[in-house]
């Protein structure tokens, strides 16, 4: 399948406004938030799709671009990819996936005892972090050679990203732990999420975006941004009906899972998300929509009772 466009004239017009927020907030510390204040509310855009392979269960996505030089010392080749780590006992690995066409173009399978969950790149490795565990995996890039083992902490491992200098990771609950890979992988900070005064649990696949961290809510539509200086939610991007748009159009001969996986572009400003056994990936533009009755029912549903 080719990448499939889709940019409205709305989808264009939200597009500025979400670069110029996104330049504004990345030169920031989140502002102070009363527990009264509701946080902000988008809706999406889908600017474009992507092929996905549709029996990945996804537990981890990271946008990266690789470069090759050329022999001659002239211009590099560079391709865009996903990092993608995958889960299910006997099914787990860690892969490299084109962005153009959905390619595996490479996979390092786990062994059946390991169940894979997010995954994030931090220099020159990969580290994906494993299900009912504090342990997880190293791997070279871009060969994904698995080049060593790190344990955590934590006695669970769910999302994993990093803020450039430490990995942050999420065990399932409403914590977020930042961990030092230089240092024995200690957690040298943790955080509960908060909306308002009411914990959200289950954080899930992560990503840094801007200077917040972003959240997977397990089983909900929901994604969270999250100010890593004080745990409160700062916004919630509501993603409902996304994967039944999908199931609506039939592409997949299997029953989709739940809606799993951020990526960030940081150099085009672009923003991916797709979900466990999803046959495609969705480049989207968040979209502010107003706080009415409809929408905080919506955003009720963000909140999972674990």
């Amino acid at each position: 399948m080719s990448t499939r466009r889709l940019l409205p004239v709305r989808a264009r017009a939200s597009l500025l406004v979400w670069t110029a927020f996104l330049l504004i907030g990345s030169c920031q510390h989140c502002p102070a938030q009363s527990t009264q204040q509701l946080p902000d509310i988008y809706g999406y855009e889908v600017v474009a799709e992507y092929a996905h392979d549709p029996s990945a269960f996804t537990q981890g996505l990271d946008f990266d671009t690789l470069c090759e030089g050329s022999s001659g010392g002239g211009s590099s080749t560079c391709r865009e990819v996903f990092w993608e780590s995958t889960g299910m006992y006997g099914q787990s690995s860690m892969r490299l996936v084109s962005v153009s066409d959905g390619r595996v173009l490479a996979k390092t399978p786990m062994e059946s005892q390991w169940f894979g969950e997010g995954a994030t790149r931090l220099g020159n490795k990969l580290y994906q972090i494993t299900w009912l565990s504090g342990s997880g995996f190293i791997y070279s890039v871009p060969d994904l050679k698995q080049v060593g083992t790190f344990t955590t902490p934590l006695k669970d491992g769910w999302g994993l990203t990093t803020d450039g200098s430490l990995l942050v990771a999420s065990d399932g609950s409403e914590q977020l732990y930042w961990l030092d890979p230089s240092n024995n992988f200690k957690v040298v900070k943790q955080m509960r999420v908060l909306d308002g005064t009411k914990p959200v649990h289950a954080l899930n696949e992560l990503e840094f975006i801007g200077g917040e961290v972003w959240a997977n809510v397990w089983q909900t539509e929901c994604i969270a941004r999250i100010c890593p200086q004080s745990g409160k939610v700062k916004g919630w991007l509501l993603m409902h009906g996304l994967g039944q748009s999908l199931a609506n159009r039939q592409l997949s001969n299997r029953g989709m899972d739940v809606l799993n996986g951020i990526a960030w572009d940081h150099r085009r400003q672009r923003l991916f998300v797709t979900g466990k056994y999803w046959p495609r990936i969705f480049e989207v533009v968040p979209v502010p929509i107003n706080a009415t009755d409809d929408v905080q029912n919506k955003r009720q549903s963000c909140f999972t009772r674990m």
